[in-house]
């Protein structure tokens, strides 16, 4: 017998073929009905997002334009939790439910993977660890001001100033702006100042770290190149101490303990 260019000589072989062509056939029902359990869930989570975007646009008065009022942290604070979606927030048992409310945001979306050249398994582990981070926060199980100075809050805080400057049209970027503003609102409680320039802003070399290695590969993002090369060819020309920032690599802090400058990555001529 001749299939498929094999000739069987045995009924054993055919035995094997039929159970190989089997055991692939019961593979892909199970790939596909594995795709289409998962594409429900993320269905379901991106709907909870979009009904939790809302609501916190909605009591704070967060604008089309990304911006929040000055008193948008009272607003929320004060906001009883218990009318914001059950599923979303378990006010009862942590010690800031405004904090627990930004991690059901950040947690109910997928990594932002449009925001740098980074593996998709680096990009998820990297916004699982600020997910568990804010949950820790919201549980009163760390001290903000430590984890300031060990970084714990650079991925956060740097990718939610990223993707403002690149991306403002992503809902990635708004959950990352929630959870970054409470953060802020934290900290400044503890009279500390935290120095993240905005990208595409011109910065002061004296206040800044500066850094030209991109090791983040965002260069190579078309839609963040784009952007670089058009701000530079509209500021034109600098003064000396004056630098085009494209990336937020690590935040600084200005509070009781002291200064610390941000590291920028800044535009050089391999842009």
């Amino acid at each position: 017998m001749e299939m498929i260019g094999i000739e069987f000589s045995s009924i054993i072989a055919q035995v094997l073929f039929v159970a190989m062509l089997l055991a692939i056939a019961i593979f892909v029902v199970w790939l596909v009905v594995r795709m289409k359990r998962r594409e429900r869930l993320f269905s379901a989570l991106r709907r909870d997002n979009s009904k939790f975007r809302n609501e916190i646009a909605n009591i704070t008065g967060w604008t089309v334009e990304g911006r929040l009022p000055e008193d948008w942290q009272d607003k929320l604070h004060n906001h009883n939790p218990a009318a914001l979606s059950p599923n979303l927030v378990n006010s009862d048992s942590a010690s800031d439910p405004v904090l627990l409310a930004a991690h059901n945001a950040l947690a109910a979306i997928d990594p932002p993977y449009f925001a740098s050249n980074d593996s998709n398994e680096t990009l998820e582990r990297e916004h699982k660890r600020t997910v568990d981070l804010l949950e820790t926060l919201a549980f009163g199980k760390i001290d903000p001001e430590p984890a300031l100075a060990n970084g714990d809050f650079d991925k956060l805080i740097c990718m939610w100033r990223r993707l403002e400057a690149y991306f403002p049209d992503e809902s990635e970027t708004f959950a990352y702006g929630i959870a970054s503003n409470v953060t802020l609102g934290l900290l400044k409680k503890k009279a500390i100042q935290v120095l993240a320039p905005r990208p595409l802003t011109v910065v002061n070399a004296k206040n800044c770290v500066l850094a030209t290695d991109d090791n983040e590969c965002l260069r190579d993002i078309t839609r963040i190149r784009a952007a670089v090369q058009l701000t530079s060819s509209h500021l034109g020309a600098l003064q000396p101490t004056e630098e085009i920032a494209v990336d937020c690599q690590r935040l600084g802090w200005n509070g009781p303990n002291g200064l610390s400058k941000p590291q920028i990555l800044i535009l050089d001529k391999s842009w």
